[in-house]
């Protein structure tokens, strides 16, 4: 089979762009979900991200670091219940590098900051930690706890004890009984659950687009810095962990051990999908390639078809009753042994009545075809043509 090499250079082309446009959306999707888990990071320079933050803490030597492992681990050191005693591994930024368990670290102030908003009832899937934590007396901040949506302006810059404090939401928390630190008629943005625990209905409370704003950074850093204890940042939930936490999630430094654990299902569709990509590149059959024969053509049923065709089209009635009646004739004539030769009505009439013994009325379609205007007509004609008794069926 012979292939156009402009049809074959058109498939490739086809090809690079489907594989550029797999390749593009696969990026975007991995820079959105890296993105998305950023959010909130202290390392995270971006708009969205607390690095000025955190930065500002340090500057006003605030003990603040980063915990770059479960939080179950930090309130087992803080308790003084043994944890790891050893260093987190938070970039040294000024850590202490762990005191060994004994619980000297008080009452210590943990920031969390959500990637996205997150419903109240999802936060103990998010936080497990969270009831364990607060009963040890242990104060928390959560930014970006999902409220219910108001009729509240989208961009506000609202007054609080610590200055102005803009925000971009309409989600308010209505509950009266809080302890209000930053709202409007609408309801709460920034409150006080109970006395350990600070909710926000923005994840970007302190993010780096409001370090211009007089009162976004003050008022986080106010209430972080009450205690006057350890602060400490929680980078694991961004992805941040520390050559410790790695291994021990793992299990081991080995890669044979990571892709054990590595989920087969999405090995297997991964190599599918590029085994499939691989057979339509290649242009790959499950066989040997076998060439399509087109049908011959019937010159002489195809030229009828046409020649009716047209016909129809043109209402050409008169032409197709005198080109069958003839037909007709000259059919009967060589059945009751009359020749090719055209002959006389009568003696055609004649041979009828005597080798068939039929009504010579019979024959009225074709010696006097009648000379049809509609095609209702042609067709009461055609079926007077098929009621004829058929030459072939003549007896001598």
């Amino acid at each position: 089979m012979i292939r156009s090499p402009l049809r074959w250079n058109n498939r490739w082309l086809w090809l690079s762009l489907g594989a550029l446009v797999l390749l593009l959306t696969l990026l975007w999707m991995g820079g959105a979900v890296t993105n998305q888990l950023e959010s909130g990071s202290t390392w995270n320079r971006g708009p969205a991200g607390y690095s000025a933050w955190y930065a500002r803490l340090q500057q006003q030597g605030v003990a603040v670091q980063r915990w770059q492992r479960p939080v179950g681990q930090l309130l087992a050191r803080v308790e003084g219940d043994g944890g790891d005693g050893g260093d987190q591994g938070d970039g040294g930024d000024g850590g202490d590098g762990g005191d060994g368990g004994d619980g000297g670290d008080g009452v210590v102030t943990l920031v969390v900051v959500l990637p996205g908003f997150v419903g109240q009832g999802e936060l103990t899937q998010w936080l497990p930690w969270m009831g364990e934590w607060l009963e040890a007396g242990h104060r928390l901040a959560v930014l970006g706890v999902q409220m219910p949506v108001t009729s509240a302006p989208f961009a506000q810059a609202i007054a609080s004890d610590w200055g102005t404090v803009k925000i971009h939401t309409r989600r308010r928390h209505q509950e009266q009984h809080s302890q209000i630190l930053l709202g409007d008629d609408y309801g709460a943005v920034v409150w006080n659950q109970d006395q350990n625990l600070l909710l926000s209905a923005t994840p970007h409370l302190a993010a780096n687009a409001y370090q211009d704003a007089a009162g976004n950074l003050a008022l986080l850093t106010a209430w972080v810095t009450a205690a006057q204890g350890t602060v400490w940042v929680d980078e694991y939930l961004h992805g941040y962990r520390d050559e410790a936490a790695i291994a021990q999630e793992l299990g081991s430094d080995n890669w044979l051990d990571y892709l054990a654990r590595t989920p087969w299902l999405v090995l297997g569709v991964q190599a599918l999908f590029i085994t499939l990509v691989a057979l339509i590149a290649l242009n790959r059959r499950l066989g040997p390639r076998q060439t399509v024969l087109e049908p011959p053509v019937n010159n002489s049923q195809a030229y009828i078809t046409a020649l009716a065709g047209v016909l129809h089209k043109a209402n050409s009635h008169d032409f197709v009753v005198q080109t069958l009646s003839q037909a007709e004739r000259l059919s009967l004539q060589k059945q009751l042994g009359l020749g090719e030769t055209p002959v006389a009505d009568e003696q055609l009439v004649t041979a009828w009545t005597q080798h068939n013994g039929g009504n010579p009325q019979d024959l009225e379609p074709i010696i006097h075809p009648a000379r049809p205007r509609t095609e209702a007509q042609l067709k009461t004609w055609l079926q007077q043509l098929q009621s004829l008794y058929r030459p072939k069926d003549l007896r001598p």
